[in-house]
């Protein structure tokens, strides 16, 4: 996943249920420099029952099953978005919930499977998604020490290229205190995996500083208008902003360089003012 960091523009369900915007948003990503776009692959009746209600934050009074509804993906969208995106040069890849999910991405020859933070501790579907031989990345969100590490020996079990961990507040929208971006390199250290961040800030300065911080992919929300609302808007960037992001982010990868002393070729033409020993700047 070249180059770093790897930016993902998610879509989620910011398309309102419209193959259009959905379209729209693929585009948006491109022109604001995304190097991927990201779906989400359900079937609603698999992920949560009737009835159970959300008693507060951003979905407070929703019924699980209607956020789900709201922000589903038809499966006979995917064909099409996989390529128009791969037409615009951006990879197509998608979230996974269920087998299912992972055995219907395949006929698409989807080139990267993402687990969620809610699906961390799904082992056995991370095992699935893993035998597939596919790119796997991670978010840590709300998971224990020991619960990412399992994940991780999971993945390495059926996978010979380590999953990429991304860290992750799952709060929605999350403040930067809560962002802990020191975490990426304990993350790193432990478990040997590449690191980046799953961001809901909509703050890009947390995105520039996890690049900073050698994050190897960012991941962000993409929706075309936060005025339209949707169960997705209070945490997602518009066209505007995830472009600042992106530019950004790859200004900070520029900057961090490599290790390397002496003159610069862009300093060339500085070199002769330099003070020589018991002279005058220029002599």
């Amino acid at each position: 996943m070249q180059p770093k960091p790897f930016i993902v523009a998610e879509i989620g369900g910011n398309h309102h249920g419209s193959f259009q915007k959905a379209l729209d948003l693929v585009f948006a990503a491109k022109e604001a420099g995304a190097d991927a776009v990201k779906f989400q692959c359900f079937s609603p009746e698999q992920m949560a029952p009737e009835g159970v209600v959300i008693e507060s934050g951003p979905w407070e009074g929703h019924t699980l099953r209607q956020l789900y509804e709201e922000t589903h993906t038809p499966r006979d969208w995917f064909a099409d978005l996989f390529r128009v995106a791969r037409g615009f040069g951006l990879t197509p890849f998608a979230s996974v919930f269920h087998p299912d999910d992972v055995d219907f991405l395949e006929t698409l020859d989807c080139p990267i499977y993402k687990i969620s933070s809610f699906e961390i501790t799904d082992l056995p579907l991370i095992r699935y998604a893993a035998k597939t031989g596919k790119q796997i990345i991670i978010s840590t969100g709300m998971a224990t020490e020991d619960e990412i590490c399992n994940a991780v020996v999971v993945a390495n079990e059926e996978h010979t290229v380590m999953p990429t961990l991304l860290k992750c507040t799952s709060a929605y929208p999350s403040m930067p205190a809560d962002a802990n971006l020191g975490n990426m390199a304990h993350l790193k250290y432990i478990t040997g995996s590449d690191v980046g961040l799953s961001d809901h800030s909509r703050r890009p300065a947390i995105a520039i500083a996890a690049t900073a911080l050698g994050a190897s992919v960012i991941e962000a929300h993409l929706i075309m208008d936060r005025s339209e609302g949707g169960p997705d808007a209070a945490f997602s960037l518009d066209p505007g902003e995830f472009r600042a992001m992106v530019q950004g982010c790859r200004d900070a990868a520029a900057a961090l360089g490599e290790v390397t002393f002496g003159p610069a070729e862009s300093e060339a033409s500085s070199l002769p003012f330099r003070r020589k020993p018991g002279g005058k700047r220029g002599e």
